[in-house]
């Protein structure tokens, strides 16, 4: 037998559903906004009505339900007075909306998801918290999915479009052009971070890496390095590829240094270790190593000084992509590239909370940082 809670549930229900429903005899447009207002925060996330109800908390503070309501949206016009007082009688009264709820209601959420597919960068996980903490304080929440394959990013858009997420920021990853024309026909927002979107309809806030693989070649020339081995991961990343071409072309233009290696697939410490291991059996040793990640710099430095006891920076220069925490540390004191980590989040969130025609794209530079990996620059 159905308890009265759960009649007064389905009321409730038909009465939002038959004031909301387009096409019903009894649609208002205007009549709908109003009740949405009056019925989302009321219904809690098992199916029943909660103890505390927005009418109740309105009432205890002396405002209207729609002040309860503009009090617990992102970005709505309330005064800082309204928002105190109404704040006050929900605390008082133990009052929390449904978000879930509201959501399904209004068909707007306030959630971003967040793909992340390398975790072995130290860059990529102090963005991590740099989103939640910008995302947090708009009043938008972050979901987080991890991806390894192209396959694996697809579904995991598709997973998060189920959750009708305002937005997709893709970190270390993409999606594939079918997928990505699908969010730009449900018109939802989606940015690329620190990776070109080539020609897909996706926003991006990228490093001029053309510019920084120049400053890096120009300062390997100058510190008076002649034999230039790249080590990289991935090697089909876009950012990746400019930078290690404008490197390329800038120590060739030279005459005078060359590159004796290019690998790419070496990412990480372990395989920093043993790729300069390899590297240094050769007849045409490097004198200088240059790595897309600070982290396979560290196990090129460890490898250098510890296992092959090769003085660094006399007889072998050392740079890092990143600029992680660990590359500050006394015992490594790494030359490397800083990136402009807050501009780019700042930029991210920026982007994929503005309005699906802003067209907006940030280029940032970053910043060359010489530490004890590298010999000095001649003048």
């Amino acid at each position: 037998q159905r308890s009265a809670l759960d009649k007064d549930l389905e009321w409730e229900m038909s009465l939002v559903k038959d004031t909301v429903t387009p096409g019903h005899p009894k649609y208002n447009e205007k009549a709908a906004r109003a009740k949405r207002r009056e019925k989302i925060d009321d219904v809690a996330s098992d199916g029943r009505l909660k103890q505390v109800t927005s009418h109740e908390v309105a009432k205890a503070a002396g405002v209207s339900r729609a002040a309860v309501s503009r009090t617990f949206t992102p970005d709505a016009s309330i005064s800082d007075s309204m928002r105190k007082k109404v704040m006050a009688a929900a605390n008082q009264l133990g009052y929390r909306p449904n978000a879930i709820a509201r959501s399904l209601i209004t068909r707007r959420s306030y959630v971003i998801g967040l793909i992340m597919a390398d975790w072995e960068n130290p860059f990529y996980t102090a963005l991590l918290r740099g989103f939640s903490e910008r995302l947090q304080s708009r009043g938008y929440e972050l979901m987080l999915l991890t991806s390894s394959t192209q396959s694996d990013v697809d579904s995991v858009v598709r997973r998060l479009r189920q959750y009708q997420v305002a937005g997709i920021i893709f970190v270390s990853t993409c999606p594939s052009p079918q997928v990505a024309a699908e969010c730009e026909k449900a018109n939802m927002r989606n940015v690329i971070i620190n990776r070109e979107a080539n020609d897909l309809p996706i926003k991006c806030v990228v490093v001029d890496h053309q510019r920084i693989g120049e400053d890096i070649g120009k300062a390997v020339i100058a510190s008076g390095y002649k034999q230039v081995a790249l080590l990289r991961g991935n090697p089909n990343i876009d950012s990746g590829i400019v930078r290690t071409d404008a490197i390329q072309k800038t120590i060739e233009n030279s005459g005078v240094n060359r590159i004796i290696a290019n690998k790419s697939g070496v990412m990480g410490y372990n395989a920093g270790r043993a790729a300069v291991w390899e590297l240094m059996q050769r007849d045409d040793k490097p004198d200088v190593i240059i790595c897309s990640s600070d982290l396979t710099a560290m196990g090129v430095l460890d490898g250098a000084r510890i296992d092959l006891g090769i003085s660094v920076p006399r007889k072998l220069g050392i740079m890092g992509f990143g600029d992680a925490p660990l590359a500050q540390l006394a015992s490594y004191e790494l030359s490397t590239v800083r990136l402009p980590i807050e501009t780019l989040i700042d930029a991210a969130v920026a982007t994929v909370l503005a309005p699906a025609d802003d067209d907006r794209r940030g280029v940032f530079n970053a910043e060359l940082i010489f530490r004890s990996t590298l010999r000095k620059q001649r003048s």
